[in-house]
């Protein structure tokens, strides 16, 4: 059986590009009614009764409260938050400065907890909610010359189980997906040699082939359904058999 999130309407931060664009578009396949949080201004991009983009630089508390209350009033309501903006730069540790070890934090972990306080208040007086964070199977591997990012992303593993167990009374549920390797333009401009990449996974993952935001879009959906009602302050790895060990 398909699944459905008829109505559900559902803020996806990061939306500009990569997997928030595409968990925006599978989302509305599933008749969500969806907000974009996109970095840049929305410009000309139409407002649809199932579609919205507001601005959402998530490092701005005020910037982030406005664009949920603007959810709120043109939906009428929030049911899931995706908190999915973050970035990975690259840099040694030893070499790292405090202003690239903020910025990374400022977005990924602190930036998740703007939104998750703006959301809060409107999941508890609707007595529901969902909140989705974008982990990293690089948490579990250690990869060199992330230690900010993945920092980052063991914060959200502590926040996404606190939050469970917090929010859990007012029938709010909390997990986290750590993610494989997805195939984004961003990581297109770094890798732009795919052939190696993926030998270089074929290696590694258990299932051979590539992840895109259209193979785990799925994954969110269900955790955001009705369907996914029993789970909470779990954290879900989805990357083809990669650290099935």
């Amino acid at each position: 059986m398909a699944i459905e999130l008829n109505d559900k309407v559902c803020l996806i931060t990061g939306a500009d590009h990569g997997l928030g664009r595409g968990l925006v578009h599978g989302f509305l396949q599933r008749g969500a009614r969806v907000a974009a949080g996109l970095l840049q201004p929305p410009g000309d991009k139409p407002t649809t009764s199932h579609y919205l983009a507001v601005a959402m630089d998530v490092t701005q508390p005020d910037q982030v409260a406005a664009a949920v209350a603007q959810v709120v009033a043109h939906f009428g309501r929030l049911d899931v938050l995706i908190n999915n903006a973050g970035i990975y730069p690259r840099q040694a540790a030893d070499t790292m400065s405090p202003e690239q070890w903020r910025q990374v934090m400022g977005i990924n972990l602190d930036g998740a907890w703007h939104c998750n306080q703006a959301a809060i208040p409107h999941f508890k007086r609707q007595g529901d909610g969902v909140i989705l964070h974008v982990g990293s199977v690089t948490l579990h591997l250690g990869e060199a010359e992330l230690s900010h990012y993945l920092a980052s992303k063991g914060g959200l593993v502590g926040l996404t189980r606190g939050l469970a167990r917090d929010l859990g009374p007012h029938g709010i549920r909390v997990n986290c997906v750590h993610l494989g390797a997805i195939q984004t333009e961003g990581e297109l401009r770094l890798f732009p040699d795919q052939a190696a990449v993926e030998l270089m996974l074929n290696q590694k993952q258990a299932l051979p082939g590539r992840q895109t935001p259209a193979t785990v879009e799925p994954v969110f959906a269900f955790l955001a359904s009705d369907e996914g009602r029993d789970i909470t302050g779990q954290c879900l790895t989805v990357d083809r058999g990669w650290t099935h060990g």
